[in-house]
């Protein structure tokens, strides 16, 4: 049996609710919360009975003493992979990242950092940019500033982007072929002490020079949008029917 088949259509939705309200505000979430802003046509004692139900699955904790719940790794897993919806990016989005990108062909001797400043403005999170030799990390002020983000997780983030050297040949083999994906937690086996999250994905330059970029943040991001993200800029880079830059790396 999967971990589809053991969770109710109901308590899928009710999850899903919790990690997108805890996405939102990076405050535990409550059964009373939930019966006010989302049209579950429940009352506030079965959602927390649907609650308990989850917490004993593993889906969610209970933080300290709050009321209220948070999802678990197991819960944004599952989130990721069987709830989540792709937010389609705007059109005034979509034209800020080709704007962006066609501007990386006037300074292509820095565009790791330049498109890892571009991921980190977009997402609000840690980003890096590995292109061959070309290792660069940006965005660690937004996650310092992250109230999210407890300071010992910033700290082992900080560690990883020091350290990033020395995983860039791992990473480029392992993921430089590969679309986005989400590692949550203990699942980022390259950084001992992880709390956080990494949404990570293989990059091919029109010129055939392949990378990987990937953004780093609290276990509360913004999965869908980030997802969205790195699809969109993989596309782009690659020089797809959306918009071609052949002129990228001469």
């Amino acid at each position: 049996m999967t971990e589809a088949d053991k969770i109710t259509p109901r308590q899928a939705k009710i999850l899903a609710a919790i990690v997108k309200e805890n996405c939102d505000t990076c405050e535990p979430v409550g059964s009373k919360e939930l019966a006010e802003r989302y049209n579950f046509d429940l009352s506030a004692p079965t959602i927390r009975n649907e609650m308990q139900a989850l917490e004993k699955q593993g889906y969610i904790k209970q933080p300290h003493t709050s009321a209220g719940r948070v999802p678990t790794d197991k819960g944004f897993r599952f989130f990721v992979n069987e709830l989540m919806d792709r937010v389609k990016l705007t059109v005034k989005e979509q034209e800020h990242l080709r704007h962006e990108l066609n501007k990386l062909r006037l300074a292509h001797m820095e565009m790791g950092r330049r498109l890892a400043k571009l991921l980190a403005d977009s997402s609000q999170s840690a980003s890096f940019a590995l292109l061959g030799d070309e290792v660069s990390t940006v965005g660690l002020s937004n996650i310092l500033d992250n109230p999210a983000l407890p300071q010992e997780d910033a700290k082992e983030i900080a560690k990883f982007f020091d350290n990033i050297d020395e995983h860039a040949d791992k990473m480029l083999i392992e993921y430089s072929e590969k679309g986005p994906e989400a590692k949550i937690g203990k699942e980022i086996t390259l950084s001992k002490n992880s709390d956080y999250s990494m949404i990570v994905s293989g990059i091919q330059l029109p010129a055939g020079k392949k990378g990987v970029i990937g953004l780093i943040g609290p276990k509360s991001m913004k999965y869908e949008k980030n997802m969205s993200l790195m699809e969109y800029i993989s596309k782009l880079l690659g020089g797809g029917a959306a918009v071609a830059i052949l002129f990228l790396i001469k």
